[in-house]
């Protein structure tokens, strides 16, 4: 056998594994169960806002809370020195302003709002959203028939909606969140929570170490859910739908270039090494499908040309099928996928450099 030919068996195998595993990382997608009518009594539950400069989105998610079925007991918003209208917003809505100022030393993003906001919270459950969330009227209800259910802390990745063409980029970086979270496997692992929506008692919030043990932590997240589990609590993972939705990175695209960067090697690092395998060989096979198309064009190697093709079109329907269940993504962004591999790539790598040379990252002007 020819080293070429060596070569190009190589090629495909990658290939097929990358499409296997991709069975095997988006296996379950569990969505939050729909909402019964039948009310019974739920613990009471404090929403705690962590708010930097959310102006823009903040109205939206306060007038969401007042019309929600069940309400909470109490809304904080919990302002992190924002420089904008966020403060004159929250009180305006009835919500309980925490003004926050000097940051103490070590403490990075949103965990000291979150922390400080969960100490004053007066509700048995504390439900942490970030201002972008949207949620239907049913929102809350669901989220706490969920945690009646299940009988433990739960976090729920919100139904990504878009608008604008370049926020189409987030397709793959969505999906590479689920998949390195191993949330999608038969047998979940769930590395850590969703930021964005998390429903957590004060006793396992406590326990835990609250938003405290993850002080110096981009992506808190990760980080709370991993102390979850060393200290015994479970937790379950969820996605959202139209009840429980946002929209990430509306002010442009810098914003999402930035927003994704900041988070995405610390991810990769905190993935078990069998998850990040299975991710990478799903990535490879994405990437190589169309690199091989264009290699075989030249070549005139007719054959593969076509195979490759075919694989083109089953990954295609692949994404159709993932991507509607975890956003609203355009057929267009999904069909002429390659440029989105690029750029998750591009930004991995810038990610990646920023982390092994311990570099700063600038995120809502600090």
């Amino acid at each position: 056998m020819s080293e070429d030919i060596t070569i190009i068996l190589i090629e495909f195998a990658v290939v097929v594994i990358g499409l296997a595993v991709t069975a095997l990382l988006f296996y379950r997608l569990p969505l939050l169960p729909a909402a019964k009518k039948d009310l019974v009594p739920f613990p009471s539950v404090s929403v705690i806002i962590p708010a930097r400069n959310e102006a823009d989105v903040l109205p939206l998610l306060l007038q969401d809370l007042s019309a929600q079925t069940l309400q909470a007991a109490e809304i904080i918003v919990a302002d992190d020195a924002s420089e904008d209208a966020t403060a004159q917003i929250a009180t305006s809505y009835g919500a309980r302003l925490v003004s926050l100022h000097k940051k103490p030393q070590g403490w990075t993003g949103k965990s000291w709002a979150c922390q400080q906001g969960a100490e004053l919270a007066k509700g048995d459950l504390l439900l942490f959203l970030d201002a972008d969330v949207r949620l239907g009227k049913d929102g809350i209800l669901r989220l706490m028939q969920a945690y009646a259910n299940c009988g433990c802390t739960l976090s729920v990745q919100p139904y990504h909606k878009t608008e604008q063409p370049y926020e189409q980029l987030s397709i793959m970086f969505n999906l590479v969140q689920i998949a390195g979270n191993g949330s999608g496997l038969p047998k979940p692992i769930n590395i850590g929570l969703c930021g964005p929506v998390m429903l957590i008692s004060r006793t396992d919030y406590m326990q835990a170490g609250g938003h405290a043990i993850a002080r110096g932590s981009v992506i808190e997240d990760l980080t709370l859910g991993q102390e979850l589990t060393k200290a015994g609590i479970p937790y379950q993972l969820y996605m959202g739908d139209a009840d429980i939705s946002y929209r990430m990175y509306a002010d442009g695209l810098k914003s999402l270039l930035r927003g994704w960067a900041k988070n995405l090697a610390s991810g990769a690092a905190k993935t078990s090494l069998l998850v990040f395998l299975m991710v990478f060989f799903w990535i490879t096979s994405l990437t190589s499908v169309p690199y091989q198309i264009i290699k075989f064009a030249f070549t005139g190697n007719l054959p593969w040309l076509a195979l490759y093709a075919l694989l083109y079109l089953v990954w295609v329907l692949i994404l159709f099928t993932l991507t509607r269940r975890v956003g609203r993504f355009q057929a267009w962004a999904i069909i002429f996928y390659p440029p989105q591999m690029i750029i998750l790539l591009a930004v991995f790598a810038v990610s990646l450099f920023r982390k092994i040379f311990g570099l700063n990252t600038t995120w809502k002007g600090r």
